[in-house]
């Protein structure tokens, strides 16, 4: 992007990076951890009343390699769980803005109904991605994963049992990594919320 991503605006006062938090926070979920760059001013969390309000809820994970790849992030905010020994973690990226609460509660009520999954994970097409839910059985294999891997190599390993959610509207997988990305993001955005207004979106 050339710029951090996570304080651009999808319309005046909508950062890019507090849509999937907001959601997040609105399943229920706690604690949240977020994880952020060491230099992040987190000037993007704070757009609304709401945003505000749930700050004091956040635990911020700041990680220093996070130049290496989404790896390490991830390794960053396992770690920042580690006193409260989860079962299973939900992971959602920062960049898919039009990630919502209903499709977060579909993965948890699929994982609540069959806990001996090792994961999971929301589908596009045929693809496992994320969001997903994570099992314990799956933190020591987290931590051996480097560079820009992320969970998708534990997906593909038949070693692990897992379900994928489909969903229809392919619009929820969106993630803005360039300027084109975001230019496109803006004008969903603004369609959305105007199918919203006029009652007609769903």
């Amino acid at each position: 992007m050339g710029e951090p991503k996570l304080s651009l605006e999808l319309s005046p006062g909508i950062t890019l990076g507090s849509r999937g938090l907001r959601e997040m926070w609105r399943c229920g979920i706690s604690p949240i951890v977020v994880v952020v760059r060491p230099d992040d001013p987190l000037l993007w969390l704070c757009e609304r009343e709401e945003a505000r309000a749930v700050l004091p809820e956040l635990r911020i994970a700041p990680c220093r390699d996070a130049g290496q790849g989404l790896s390490r992030s991830l390794q960053a905010g396992i770690e920042a769980l580690r006193g409260e020994n989860p079962d299973a973690v939900l992971i959602s990226l920062a960049d898919q803005p039009f990630v919502s609460s209903l499709q977060l509660r579909r993965l948890m009520k699929i994982y609540l109904g069959s806990p001996s999954l090792d994961y999971v994970a929301s589908g596009k097409g045929q693809t496992p991605m994320p969001p997903a839910i994570l099992s314990r059985s799956l933190f020591s294999a987290l931590g051996d994963l480097e560079g820009d891997e992320g969970a998708r190599r534990l997906f593909r390993n038949p070693e692990y049992r897992g379900a994928v959610a489909r969903f229809a509207a392919e619009w929820a997988f969106v993630d803005v990594d360039t300027q084109e990305d975001l230019k496109h993001a803006r004008m969903l955005w603004q369609a959305i919320q105007t199918k919203a207004k006029s009652g007609t979106y769903s």
